[in-house]
This record gives structure tokens, C-alpha cells and sequence, in this order.
């Protein structure tokens, strides 16, 4: 009972940890014209500074995914988070933007491990129901951060300016550093190998050759690629084609937001009654569902609109633990690697992406280019369903023969 609580008491303080990271990012978003003007620098820069932090962020997902699997997790996390202390001291106390940039960066190197390292352990301290449970926890207070952050950001940086904030975030990862130093279970890990590119490779084709790894990153990819060009779509959607003002667009991205958030708390509670191969391919085919839907109806029912994204945002909700489930079970050996992989895809996703509506939609009508994606959507969850069916069923017989 008592290693029963410590666990569930490690997963919160990871899950917070997570939040932590995620604050990093999002809580810069308001205080963008504050850092321009403090720094005398143009919004460009600024602008940049941002698409760095994510970028460096989704490249040492890779990087911290290979090391976790040979390294201990607690001198990874410590360390990360001394980084991110550090980092965010300097941002808050330099007046010179090429050194508050430099040490941006070395913040998003301090706490792109945490939400990998996060994952993993509930991945490695959870089995059975408790896994999944765990993982649409993570992913609930994942969410809540780009809700939650803006509104911190705004508050302390109207009162305090951008070196509240940043302050603010040292005494956070001060705080987290003391208490994760108690909790975080010491490890005792076998060096398999010595790490180096050859190994990581290695380690990263044995993630990519598996039975369910190829399917689920590439139906990753495309939820999170899709996501993303609704998201960078919907503005231009509503201010030309619906004719609303830009706060009337702020409230109309709310169904998108806290619907996903709902998909998180509906996977805690439907993954003990689901089979997890079956809940995939309910996912899949929904969301394509809603695909075809958003490419007939976005320009015609403002509605109709609304509830496509309602439903869009209940499925990404549901995906993200779903699909660390399924990779945990999976993967054993190596799971840091393959959910580091899975990460990366994520924000790969994210930024391709972000960039379709402006190559491709002034040339190609709307709505079908997402009827197109949605037949894409379709085939890649079949696919990935027969996948996790056939491991599914390799591991029930494996199963029945030890028994036997």
C-alpha cells in the first residue's frame, strides 16, 4: 500500500513537473511586445526566439530519449532542471537580447527531458489499467498549461515586467529541483553499451522495426499536422470568410482547447472498459470522420463548424495517452527512445503543419485539401488498427502458453 502511494505521489509531482515545462513555453506568448520593447529589438526577433525554444525542444527529444534508456533518469531530470534555474536567473536579470537568447535556449534544453522523463516512469512504474489511468493524468495537466500559462504571463508581466517572469519561473524550478531531489526514485541502470551515434542508432532502428512503432508515428504525424492547420487556418477562416472580430476568434478556438482537455479525462475513464486496440481504431475513424466533415462544412455553418472542432478536440485529448500507452506496453528495453521518437514526431507535425495553409491553400481549394488529408487520416488508422490487433493477439497467445 505504501510503495502504492509513493508511486501515485511521484506521478503528480512528475505531472507538475510536466506543467513546469510546458509554463516555459507558453508563458512567453502575452509578454512578446514587453520583451520587444525592453530589448529595443524587432518583433521578428522575438518571433524567432520562439520557434527556436520549440525547435531545440523537439530535437532533444531524440537526444534525451537515447540517453534515458542508458542513463539514470534522476542525474538527467536534477540536472535539467539546475539548467533551467540558471537559465531563467540570466533572462531575468540580463538587459543585452543576444545573451537573454542564448540562455532562452539553454532553458529549453534544461526542460525538454522533463516531459520525456515523466512519461517514461509512469510507462515504467504502472502496468495494466494503472498505466493508462496514469498517462490521461499526465496529459490532462499537460493541457491545462497553454490555458493556464497566458494568463500567468499576462498578470506577472503587467505588474512586474519580463523579469517578474522569468523570476518566476527560477523560484518554480528551485522549488521543483528540492522536491523531485527527495521523491525521484534512485536507479540502479545496467550500461548495456556505451552510448554513442552508432548505439543510438541502433537503439532508434530496433524502436522503428517493431510491429506497431511505423503505424502509430505516422498516424501521429498526421493528427498533429492536421491540428495544426486548422489551428493557423481558423483565424483567416473567421476574420474573411465569417466576418468576426479578433475577440469573437479568441472564444471561437475555445470548443478546439478545452474539448481536448475532456478527451484526456474521457480516456482515464474508458480505457479500463475499452481494449486499447479497439479505442485506436475508434479514434482513427472519428477523426477522419470529423476531417471530411470540416472540409464540407467550415465555409458554410459557423455551427456546424463549432462541433466539428468540439469533436476534434475530444480526439486529440484521447490520443496522446493513448499512444504513450500503447508505446510503453510495447516497448520495455527501449521505451525512452520510442516515446522520445513519438515526441518528436508530435512537434515535426506541429511545425509542417503550421506551414501547409500558406503554401498550399492559395493555390488548392480548402476543403479539399482536408478531404484529401482525411482519406490519408482514414487508410493510416486502418492500417495502424490491424497492427495493434495482430500484437495484440501474438501476446494473448504467448500468454496462454506459459500458462499451459
Amino acid at each position: 500500500m505504501k510503495s502504492r502511494k509513493k508511486k501515485w505521489m511521484l506521478l503528480y509531482v512528475l505531472c507538475g513537473s510536466t506543467f513546469f515545462a510546458s509554463l516555459n513555453q507558453n508563458i512567453y506568448s502575452p509578454i512578446i511586445p514587453l520583451i520587444r520593447d525592453s530589448f529595443d529589438v524587432s518583433l521578428h526577433l522575438v518571433n524567432a526566439s520562439i520557434g527556436l525554444f520549440i525547435f531545440v525542444i523537439a530535437v532533444l527529444q531524440i537526444v534525451y530519449g537515447a540517453i534515458i534508456d542508458f542513463y539514470n533518469q534522476r542525474t538527467v531530470i536534477l540536472i535539467g532542471l539546475w539548467i533551467a534555474f540558471l537559465a531563467s536567473i540570466v533572462c531575468a536579470f540580463t538587459s543585452d537580447f543576444s545573451t537573454f537568447l542564448l540562455f532562452r535556449v539553454l532553458q529549453a534544453i534544461g526542460v525538454a527531458a522533463i516531459p520525456l522523463i515523466a512519461v517514461n516512469m509512469i510507462g515504467a512504474a504502472f502496468s495494466g489499467k494503472e498505466q493508462g489511468s496514469g498517462m490521461a493524468t499526465y496529459q490532462i495537466l499537460l493541457s491545462l498549461a497553454p490555458a493556464v500559462a497566458p494568463v500567468i504571463g499576462g498578470f506577472i508581466g503587467q505588474w512586474f515586467g519580463y523579469r517578474g517572469v522569468f523570476s518566476f519561473l527560477s523560484i518554480i524550478s528551485a522549488i521543483l529541483l528540492v522536491i523531485l531531489f527527495i521523491v525521484f526514485p534512485k536507479e540502479q541502470k545496467k550500461m548495456r553499451n556505451k552510448l554513442s551515434i552508432k548505439a543510438i542508432a541502433n537503439h532508434y532502428k530496433g524502436v522503428l522495426t517493431g510491429p506497431i512503432a511505423p503505424s502509430i508515428f505516422l498516424l501521429t504525424f498526421l493528427i498533429f499536422f492536421i491540428y495544426f492547420d486548422i489551428a493557423v487556418l481558423l483565424p483567416v477562416l473567421l476574420t474573411d470568410g465569417y466576418h468576426f472580430t479578433l475577440n469573437i476568434v479568441g472564444l471561437l478556438y475555445l470548443p478546439l482547447t478545452v474539448s481536448m482537455i475532456g478527451g484526456s479525462v474521457l480516456f482515464k475513464y474508458t480505457q479500463s472498459r475499452i481494449s486499447l486496440a479497439k479505442l485506436f481504431e475508434m479514434v482513427g475513424f472519428i477523426m477522419s470522420l470529423l476531417i471530411f466533415l470540416f472540409s464540407i462544412l467550415h465555409h458554410h455553418s459557423i455551427i456546424g463548424l463549432c462541433l466539428v472542432l468540439f469533436g476534434y478536440g475530444i480526439t486529440m485529448g484521447i490520443v496522446p495517452p493513448l499512444f504513450s500507452t500503447l508505446i510503453s506496453q510495447q516497448f520495455k528495453e527501449n521505451r525512452g527512445s520510442a516515446l522520445g521518437l513519438f515526441n518528436f514526431v508530435r512537434y515535426g507535425g506541429m511545425v509542417l503543419g503550421s506551414m501547409l495553409p500558406a503554401m498550399s491553400f492559395h493555390s488548392m481549394h480548402v476543403g479539399i485539401v482536408f478531404f484529401i488529408l482525411g482519406m490519408f487520416l482514414l487508410i493510416a488508422s486502418m492500417i495502424g488498427g490491424c497492427c495493434i490487433r495482430k500484437m495484440q493477439d501474438v501476446s494473448t497467445i504467448s500468454q496462454n502458453q506459459l500458462k499451459v
